[in-house]
């Protein structure tokens, strides 16, 4: 990351919830001793900035830039140069790991891998949606945040990471080998369904609103006016994103408000200029739905542009920036001559590089409103009409998160491949008689692919190939629609 960008970046607002695509909840300290001016200073530009109680005895005792930064909410902490440079990637719709999206669910001990993104390492060592991850590289990871699993799973291209899985229907632990690279990943996915256009983002990255665009240009294409917009599981990401997005379907008027504590920063008023909108518009929400998605959900609701389906938004008004701070040794030589010392490199943009940064902090501060003035931090954002996800009778899996099959090989008997327990969970959904899936291709599956194969008219012979494959997937679709209760009382409400 050159200079402009990493001191510029001191602008870069979030709202952000932790997902598989932050790093690490804490930043290595490092000791300071002696340093009290310099540690005062970081400590008055927190007093400056953050927007909440401040517990001013635990930040006094802290000497370290990390425990400074510990002693305020869950959303704030100090990060090293290295750790916002992969904070900020990750983001970019670029991450070097292995594609997968860990979350804690409920009180499990275990992250869960919840995403598994196409053609990426992971994919293709056959890790799915579901997996528990127990160990990472033979140390067990139990109890850890989803987080910090990620950044233990990240790493440089080319390095390797062992992986041990606690997998549905296996006894012992299921150990894969994944060699890391650089991921480029898609934070919108979108599908025709019938007369309805179907837009999923996963987050708000960077490249979410050309995403978002590219979908709805699809659309217009061929003449979709109904559209459905899926913010289940999204965590947040960049204002701007979110801002941009409501754009395209939120009337002219007010979006958002960003209230900033700082009295020398700014508040942010974002409006929509859209005269007219063009699309009839459902958004889905759950109670992972949060930050930046809500600030899409809040103006929809509030301006009417749309009907908001689903359960209770997570409740996350917080808003975070980051502040680049300056290494001991700059803090010297650049205050040389002034009365009043800082800490903060944004005052001392022109006159130093990234050498002389000890890093980044980031911090709570401000909240943001929705267009009526609400401020949903802990509340979260109660939608239109209150329509519960439950999983299908037979399937692990929620259908709406089920990928289709990759049309990429040709499994028989005998061949364990990823695409095969994806068949096998629509062939259980389909009432076929299979066995709990999993990645082999055993006889009972063959049978049932038969009989699938027969049923459809197609040459029965139990070979997954692409005419099979294909006719499974436009089941699952099928079923995205029918056994998705969320997303078939939008499809109707949009009707």
């Amino acid at each position: 990351m050159n200079k402009t960008r990493r001191i510029t970046a001191v602008i870069l607002t979030l709202v952000i919830i932790f997902t598989a695509f932050t790093t690490s909840t804490f930043a290595a300290g490092t000791q300071v001793n002696d340093q009290t001016e310099y540690l005062e200073s970081v400590r008055e530009i927190i007093r400056q900035k953050y927007n909440g109680q401040i517990p001013e005895e635990e930040m006094e005792k802290a000497t370290t830039l990390k425990g400074i930064f510990d002693t305020l909410d869950d959303y704030s902490e100090f990060m090293t140069s290295e750790e916002f440079d992969a904070f900020v990637s990750s983001l970019s719709g670029s991450i070097e790991g292995i594609g997968i999206q860990p979350a804690i669910l409920d009180k499990d001990k275990y992250a869960t891998v919840i995403k598994v993104f196409r053609n990426t390492p992971a994919w293709e060592a056959g890790i799915l949606t579901g997996d528990q991850i127990a160990e990472v590289d033979g140390e067990s990871v139990e109890g850890q945040p989803a987080e910090d699993v990620t950044d233990r799973i990240q790493g440089i291209p080319g390095t390797r990471v062992k992986l041990g899985l606690i997998r549905q229907g296996f006894k012992d632990l299921v150990r894969v080998e994944v060699t890391r690279a650089e991921i480029d990943i898609p934070s919108v996915h979108y599908e025709i369904r019938g007369d309805i256009g179907y837009i999923q983002i996963d987050l708000f990255g960077e490249n979410t609103y050309s995403g978002v665009d590219e979908a709805l240009g699809y659309f217009d294409g061929k003449n979709i006016t109904r559209v459905v917009l899926d913010l289940r599981n999204n965590g947040g990401g960049y204002v701007d994103q979110a801002v941009k997005v409501a754009r395209r379907f939120v009337p002219e008027g007010l979006i958002t408000t960003l209230d900033y504590k700082d009295e020398g920063v700014k508040d942010e008023t974002y409006y929509s200029s859209l005269k007219k909108p063009r699309y009839k518009l459902a958004v889905l929400v759950n109670e992972y739905s949060a930050s930046a998605s809500e600030i899409l959900t809040g103006a929809v609701k509030d301006t009417k542009a749309g009907v908001v389906v689903g359960t209770k938004t997570f409740g996350k008004a917080k808003v975070q920036t980051f502040t680049p701070i300056l290494s001991f040794e700059a803090f010297e030589s650049l205050n040389r001559d002034n009365e009043i010392k800082s800490a903060d490199a944004s005052n001392f943009i022109y006159m130093i590089d990234d050498t002389q940064l000890a890093g980044w902090g980031k911090m709570t501060t401000g909240l943001y409103y929705t267009p009526n003035g609400d401020c949903i931090d802990l509340k979260g954002i109660e939608p239109n009409v209150r329509v519960t996800a439950q999983e299908p009778a037979g399937s692990s899996v929620q259908v709406n998160l089920m990928e289709p099959l990759s049309l990429t090989v040709k499994p028989n008997l005998g061949a364990k491949y990823f695409d095969v327990y994806i068949a096998e969970h629509i062939l259980k959904l389909l009432k076929y008689d299979v066995d709990e899936p999993d990645m082999i291709l055993d006889n009972k599956t063959v049978q049932a692919i038969k009989k699938f194969q027969k049923d459809n008219k197609v040459y029965s012979y139990g070979v997954l190939d692409y005419c099979t494959q294909k006719l499974l997937n436009d089941r699952l679709a099928a079923m995205k629609v029918i056994k998705d209760p969320v997303y078939s009382k939008a499809a109707q409400l949009i009707k």
